[in-house]
């Protein structure tokens, strides 16, 4: 077995992430995780689309994985390249096993965890919640000039996770990715540019008088009644920042996910009444 270094940006976050030296028996040879699905299956290649489950092993994992820095027959650095090797056109990553009753070496694919975080952000996507959109003034009674407040319900504003696993000969590999709102989008419809607030935004009160002002704010200069619907369609968005976290050390960013409501809105042109 022939081992190499690669400087690849995901590896190079492993090695910050956790630095550690393990001193071990060279001559014991390293396994190579297999996925459990009736019995057998690599984590290599498409295989893993069938192992995945959700949410979490059905018993708690007494132990724990730690990528494996340098391979020393004496005391060496505590840091260093993390040992890797090429099976198959696929990095494998070495990576130490710890148990109450002791450890043991495994070599586990390098795409292991971002390909199960694959699979958790497709069903995060699923639950995220559905947009509901409040205004003041209504959707239905917008007027040209007067700030039009948007926000959406504190209930909604919430972060949603989802944890995957696949489950190995020796433990499971997990996968939590986690979605978190971060901005509340509104395009207006009417040609300009979209408004964007962090947070929710903030519920409009009579309390609070019509000359207040919000982060979450609009204000329509020209009446919809010259569209030939009579409404501007206007849109509002969530922006949800995902992440994933492995129980292998590892984790990162997904692409970010954007839920939209698109809504006919009426503004209105304020009338005045002269003698």
């Amino acid at each position: 077995m022939q081992s190499r270094s690669i400087h690849h940006p995901l590896v190079w976050l492993w090695a910050s992430a956790l630095v550690l030296t393990i001193f071990i028996d060279i001559s014991r040879r390293p396994t190579v995780v297999l996925a459990e699905a009736n019995g057998s299956g690599s984590l290599i290649g498409d295989n893993i689309e069938a192992q995945v489950s959700f949410d979490t092993p059905g018993t708690k994992d007494p132990c724990s994985w730690h990528v494996v820095t340098s391979i020393t027959p004496t005391p060496g650095p505590s840091s260093g390249p993390i040992t890797v090797r090429s099976r198959d056109g696929i990095d494998d990553v070495l990576y130490v096993r710890r148990c109450p009753a002791g450890q043991s070496l495994h070599w586990i694919p390098q795409t292991t965890s971002s390909r199960v975080a694959q699979h958790s952000e497709n069903k995060v996507s699923r639950l995220v919640n559905m947009l509901l959109i409040k205004t003041a003034p209504p959707s239905n009674k917008m007027v040209v000039n007067v700030g039009t407040w948007f926000w959406v319900p504190r209930a909604v504003w919430k972060s949603v996770s989802v944890t995957a696993y696949i489950p190995t000969s020796v433990g499971p590999i997990s996968v939590t990715t986690t979605a978190i709102p971060t901005s509340l989008i509104y395009s207006p419809g009417d040609g300009n540019s979209a408004v964007t607030c962090k947070g929710p935004g903030t519920p409009w009160s009579q309390s609070r008088g019509d000359d207040d002002t919000s982060d979450c704010m609009y204000t329509y200069t020209s009446a919809s009644h010259t569209r030939v619907a009579g409404t501007y369609a206007a849109n509002t968005a969530i922006k949800w920042t995902v992440t994933w976290r492995s129980n292998l050390g590892i984790g990162g960013l997904l692409p970010s996910i954007r839920t939209g409501l698109t809504t006919p809105v009426r503004v209105l042109e304020m009338q005045a009444l002269s003698r």
